[in-house]
């Protein structure tokens, strides 16, 4: 698993870009970073899955208290670019329904700025 910023915009929400496997062998690692990178973002935060190969259900947790954390600071968190595979995994699991999922990074960016 790689993270990276890829961007922060002038808002202050967070471009993060996820690659490879994120599950239970790396999961807490996961949520390390994703804690500290949340910690600097001012309005929320985007997660860019377009190179994410698999989430596994510790992973799944990890989001969802992110969400709950951005949204105790009035911040969002979405995730955009999720490939068609994992995108099943959300709408299987319902946290499509928890956490906003967009086509592209543009839209999850107009999102956060709403």
């Amino acid at each position: 698993m790689k993270l990276a910023v890829v961007n922060v915009t002038e808002s202050g929400v967070m471009v993060v870009a996820i690659e490879g496997r994120v599950d239970s062998s790396n999961a807490q690692q996961f949520e390390r970073v994703l804690d500290a990178v949340a910690d600097a973002g001012k309005r929320g935060m985007v997660l860019d899955l377009e190179n994410l190969t698999y989430i596994s259900s510790a992973a799944l947790r990890v989001l969802l208290g992110l969400t709950k954390d951005q949204a105790r600071k009035g911040g969002t968190l979405t995730v955009c670019s999720v490939p068609d595979s994992l995108r099943k995994v959300f709408e299987v699991s319902g946290f499509d329904q928890i956490i906003p999922v967009h086509d592209s990074q543009a839209e999850a960016l107009a999102a956060c700025s709403r």
